[in-house]
């Protein structure tokens, strides 16, 4: 667990150091089920934002939205509660890993759907060989 929080510290003061949040506050934190939710709770907490969970589908109780997303075996969806993020809330997007991009980008799609302004989006590995940065190159988000 010490070196869960010791990882989430260093991923946010990464952030932090690199001055990409200085002048925005951020007032939620998205974490992608399921090992988003053991990372996400300790960058937010420590920069007091709140912490949403998107999960898979029928898991979250009352009403949701939904973004459903192609894999390179099938298709997913990811969920939010309806009402857990405010149009123009500044939000980052945490996961622990970065394949296709499939997931991140339907997480990203599901907030601004709801009017979220995503200010950043980070992940514990990336798997290089399936050149994801490529794909991206042109986005200030990752």
């Amino acid at each position: 667990m010490i070196m869960l929080q010791c990882f989430s510290h260093a991923l946010w003061q990464n952030s932090k150091d690199t001055n990409r949040q200085s002048d925005k506050l951020v007032g939620s934190l998205k974490g992608i089920e399921a090992r988003g939710f053991i990372f996400g709770p300790p960058i937010a907490l420590e920069i007091g934002a709140k912490f949403v969970p998107l999960r898979k589908p029928k898991k979250l109780p009352g009403k949701v939205i939904s973004e459903e997303y192609v894999l390179e075996y099938g298709t997913d969806c990811l969920e939010m509660h309806v009402g857990a993020v405010e149009p123009g809330e500044r939000a980052l997007v945490v996961d622990d890993l970065i394949a296709t991009g499939g997931t991140l980008c339907a997480a990203m799609k599901l907030l601004e759907c709801v009017g979220a302004d995503i200010v950043e989006c980070a992940c514990v590995i990336e798997l290089p060989d399936l050149k994801v940065c490529v794909l991206y190159a042109n986005s200030s988000k990752f």
